[in-house]
């Protein structure tokens, strides 16, 4: 086990990617599972608001005959594999009571009189499925999601470089797959490969603390005259970015509490009027950076399946990009000092 752990640690590593900064990836224990490649900034995993690989720091797009754009096609697969195959693995401490229950020689049948047993059994098959599929390589998956007597599995699966979507969920044995194949791939990843992804999710943030950035946008708006700047809504900030989310933000003072009003809040970015009539005609949105510390805190329930998160800020000092890879910063804001406003 301490093995294992010293080999992850150092198989954590960094790479650059183009648009932003670094990417942290974390090396799968077996090459039957794709490494997980998440974004960051300034060394630090990045949450919310995610880079979206395709638009460049002047706000125009990557063109699909440039020469770059399948480069940054592929990264974002990876990416957007990686942060679905993460979040899987983070959920996996808080269902050990479901998978100490759950049956790994037959399938677990849902009725709608299920004893608690069989219901966390059944929800933990589910898991698993999930996981299979994330984290597989395409070569593994094609051993336990594909019928070769049904399927070209060439054709269906993944082009080399490209990752599975979240959304695309296969069933073990592939299409058309009779009762016994079907248990076989079952049996097979929950006996051989599930064994090191417990291993795996345990090492990734065991005290449910992360360190990292919250980046929410917003719609630049209105210039205000009468108070030299303008005003950036907090309830414009997206609620469905990656692992936290803007009402999971636990103010810790009374500044830090004028940004998550009940009623809704603005911000004053100032600016003066010469140089906001040349800002808005380039830009229409910003990006706010928070540096915070986000916690796991279990699940919702085990219908919606969804980590519970919340986070505090570990600065006061806001800062402010126009580009979403954030690489053209143009200001801060103290939360400290700021202006701000309510409805």
């Amino acid at each position: 086990m301490k093995q294992f752990l010293i080999i992850l640690i150092l198989l954590t590593v960094h790479f650059s990617v183009w648009g932003q900064g670094e990417e942290k990836v974390f090396a799968a224990p077996s090459s039957s599972f794709i490494d997980l490649s998440l974004q960051t900034h300034n060394g630090k995993l990045r949450f919310g608001l995610q880079d979206g690989y395709y638009v460049k720091s002047d706000g125009s797009y990557v063109k699909n005959n440039e020469a770059s754009y399948f480069e940054m096609d592929k990264r974002f697969s990876h990416n957007n594999a990686s942060r679905h195959a993460f979040t899987e693995l983070l959920k996996i401490r808080f269902k050990e009571d479901m998978l100490a229950a759950m049956d790994k020689d037959y399938f677990t049948v849902r009725t709608p009189n299920m004893y608690d047993k069989e219901q966390k059994s059944y929800t933990a098959q589910q898991h698993v499925l999930n996981l299979a599929n994330a984290l597989c390589t395409t070569e593994q998956a094609i051993q336990f999601f594909c019928n070769t007597k049904e399927e070209d599995c060439g054709r269906v699966f993944p082009k080399e470089g490209y990752y599975n979507e979240p959304r695309n969920i296969r069933y073990w044995g592939g299409r058309g797959a009779s009762e016994f194949q079907k248990l076989r791939a079952y049996t097979s990843f929950v006996k051989e490969k599930f064994p090191l992804v417990q291993e795996w999710a345990k090492t990734l943030y065991p005290d449910n603390k992360i360190n990292g950035y919250y980046v929410a946008k917003t719609y630049l708006g209105t210039y205000d005259f009468k108070e030299g700047g303008y005003w950036l809504r907090t309830g414009e900030f997206s609620n469905n970015g990656f692992l936290l989310r803007w009402f999971g933000l636990q103010p810790s003072n009374s500044s830090e509490r004028k940004l998550v009003h009940p009623n809704g809040s603005s911000i004053l970015l100032k600016m003066s009027p010469e140089k906001a009539e040349t800002f808005s005609e380039k830009y229409q949105y910003l990006f706010l950076v928070f540096d915070v510390t986000g916690q796991l805190n279990g699940l919702e329930n085990y219908r919606a399946d969804q980590l519970k998160t919340t986070f505090t800020l570990n600065s006061p000092v806001i800062e402010i990009y126009t580009d979403d890879a954030l690489t053209n910063r143009v200001g801060e804001i103290d939360i400290n000092t700021m202006v701000s406003k309510t409805r």
